[in-house]
């Protein structure tokens, strides 16, 4: 309790926010509550993709009872993210499934080591309805740019309502950017002189139209990145169907789901067991390290025999670099495709494109009479001022730091 000089009752429960009091020259000014009274904080969390779904969950069982309101703009007619937007041939979690649930909590039915993406939305669909996302989240709400406001210490973020075509702003002590870096929501065509030549059917990872059928079809597929290394495999004809057992397609027999399910302790240890194996993956990372070493060899050597149709493929494909400098990905059955045949691959720059095929910088013409399938994409980003002064402008300029955490 303070004691003021003038009389007056300003205790915490008297219900008076007294005028102005002063302390030498400095003029100060007190909250009518008690002491570590919580005050009412409001939390806008942007997307409703796994981070989303979490999010519900943690602050139903943080925050039950607390002044503390939480609301979700999710741009999708749906939650799941990733796993609602993408569905392109052989989509699917590049980590093994088990590994690719909440900590909380896993999945004993998974069907196979890397799941399909359709399983994957299904499930963490399933996961939100029973967290109760739906009390929580606005679909069709479209997050377009978020302030800072240090007087008012608040964020306002500038949300468009894609039903109605309208724009509001609304205001949050606490913004979580929950959008993901797979977020393909303004994706783009590569930018290709010509592309809007070609009279065949284009294609697009990020809006893969599943009802076109590329069989018997000649197709140009443009990129080698994380989805063409699923996709190959799957368009190349005559390989899909004889992709090995092993690796991205090997499944869960029903015995082993089940006596997952029915046994939560061993289920647990399995999980722990995969967990620690992809844990000690950070070694390979560790450069010259004896591990990384042998790893890089073998990894050289695997991919060699992949490509032992075609040893011309080795001096562009196969890395001279460490391994985990650029992203490790599981491509069962992808160099085997390249090795087919029925597929010519071209690491020439491109030229253009004309309305029946591909021009390369070194004079070469590919045709592509029926089908071409660009693969590329620009993931959707908030942009987040302080002060009207954009963040990532400002982390540019000063660089990376480190701290010292104590």
């Amino acid at each position: 309790m303070v004691a003021l000089t003038d009389g007056a009752d300003r205790s915490p429960f008297s219900g008076v926010r007294g005028p102005p009091s002063t302390n030498g020259n400095n003029k100060y000014h007190y909250k009518n509550q008690y002491l570590e009274q919580p005050r009412p904080v409001r939390i806008i969390v942007i997307g409703a993709g796994l981070s989303g779904i979490a999010a519900v969950k943690i602050f139903k069982e943080r925050f039950a009872g607390e002044p503390v309101e939480l609301v979700i703009y999710e741009k999708n007619n749906d939650v799941a993210g990733t796993w609602l937007e993408n569905r392109y041939p052989a989509c699917s979690c590049d980590v093994p499934a088990h590994a690719y649930t909440f900590s909380w909590e896993g999945n004993p039915l998974w069907s196979r080591a890397y799941v399909g993406a359709v399983e994957l939305f299904e499930y963490f669909k399933g996961r939100a309805v029973a967290y109760g996302v739906d009390e929580f989240v606005r679909l069709q709400h479209r997050v377009v740019g978020c302030d800072w406001d240090d007087q008012q210490g608040k964020w306002f973020v500038k949300v468009e309502d894609l039903s109605s075509n309208t724009t509001f702003v609304e205001s949050a002590e606490v913004v979580i950017n929950a959008c993901g870096f797979l977020n393909f929501s303004n994706w783009k065509w590569p930018n290709i002189a010509g592309l809007r030549s070609f009279e065949g059917h284009l294609a697009h990872s990020a809006r893969w139209d599943e009802s076109y059928s590329f069989k018997d079809k000649r197709v140009a597929i443009i990129g080698s990145g994380s989805s063409a290394i699923q996709i190959v495999p799957q368009i190349q004809p005559e390989f899909a169907a004889e992709l090995a057992p092993e690796g991205r397609e090997q499944s869960f027999s029903e015995s082993q789901k089940q006596e997952w399910a029915q046994n939560p302790e061993l289920f647990l240890q399995y999980r722990k067991k995969v967990d620690s194996t992809m844990n000690r993956f950070f070694d390979l990372q560790y450069k010259d390290a004896d591990l990384q070493k042998g790893s890089v060899q073998s990894t050289r050597e695997i991919m060699k025999q992949r490509l032992a149709k075609k040893p011309h493929l080795v001096q562009n494909l196969v890395p001279n670099f460490s391994l985990g400098c650029r992203r490790i990905t599981p491509g069962h059955g992808y160099l085997e495709a390249l090795s087919a045949d029925n597929v010519e691959v071209c690491t020439d720059e491109i030229l253009n494109i004309v309305k029946d095929g591909i021009e390369t910088m070194d004079g070469r013409k590919f045709p592509s009479t029926r089908s071409s399938a660009p693969l590329a994409s620009t993931p959707h980003s908030v942009r987040f001022f302080r002060s009207s002064v954009r963040l990532d402008e400002i982390f540019e300029m000063i660089g990376p730091v480190s701290r010292a955490v104590t």
